[in-house]
């Protein structure tokens, strides 16, 4: 199947799924875990557009939907006071997805609505370090104190494991260009040996994963957020090609 005709497919099924947030009814135990699936869906079918069509304003918003499902998520949970399991930080593809989109005040909302506390059992406590580190590297008044503290958290956990987003991360934060760059490309690497483990596993090869082997929706959020705080770019990196990287799409009105 080309990707073209996949982004048919996904479409109808995105709109279907988009109904359950404008249904103030629908569960919210159940809303969770429809809104990693249809964030999935969003992001696939936001990279098939830019590959297909070269469509940037279509790839920037469909992943600014995909945020904007991630907060109405989590403004239903927070309404009920009763906690959900998908509500944790660390189900974070949401929150890079509106910071790779350049919607730096949709990110900062995902981020104020997600716990701030590590939640055992809902989330891998590495994984809980790297969320709340992005968050905490949009926030308008850093909290470089609590930074620190998370960074030495997270290599306390990962215990020696390589894990190359903490340099990438840890460059962000001291504004280190150089550090930035030869982290960055680790982090490259990095993914092109997940891809490459992918293939080997003889995964089936579906467009949306097609589709997210090409663009690296992750790395193009920390290229947003290095250019935020004003870090030098290139132009070109593997998997984050300039079409993905082409300022503000314009406004996406509200569609719930």
């Amino acid at each position: 199947m080309k990707l073209a005709d996949y982004l048919e497919i996904v479409a109808y099924d995105i709109g279907f799924w988009l109904t359950a947030f404008q249904n103030p009814s629908y569960p919210t135990a159940d809303l969770g875990e429809a809104c990693i699936d249809v964030c999935a869906k969003l992001r696939a079918a936001a990279i098939i557009a830019l590959l297909s069509r070269t469509s940037y304003d279509t790839f920037a918003h469909n992943l600014i939907r995909s945020g904007r499902c991630r907060v109405s998520y989590l403004q239903r949970v927070r309404q009920t006071g009763q906690p959900d399991h998908h509500q944790a930080s660390a189900r974070i593809d949401a929150f890079l997805d509106a910071v790779a989109a350049g919607d730096f005040a949709l990110a900062r909302d995902i981020a104020s609505l997600s716990p701030r506390d590590w939640r055992p059992g809902h989330e891998y406590e590495d994984d809980w370090c790297h969320a709340q580190i992005a968050h905490a590297l949009l926030a308008p008044l850093q909290d470089v104190g609590r930074i620190q503290s998370l960074f030495q958290r997270w290599e306390q956990v990962l215990d020696g494991q390589p894990e190359a987003r903490v340099p990438v991360l840890r460059a962000l934060a001291d504004r280190d260009a150089a550090a930035f760059d030869a982290a960055f490309e680790a982090l490259l690497d990095q993914r092109t040996a997940q891809i490459d483990a992918e293939r080997a596993r003889a995964r089936i090869e579906e467009p949306a994963l097609i589709a997210g082997r090409q663009i690296f929706v992750e790395g193009l959020a920390m290229l947003r957020i290095a250019v935020q705080l004003g870090l030098p770019t290139q132009r070109e990196y593997r998997y984050c090609p300039s079409v993905a990287r082409q300022g503000t799409a314009p406004p996406l009105a509200p569609e719930w």
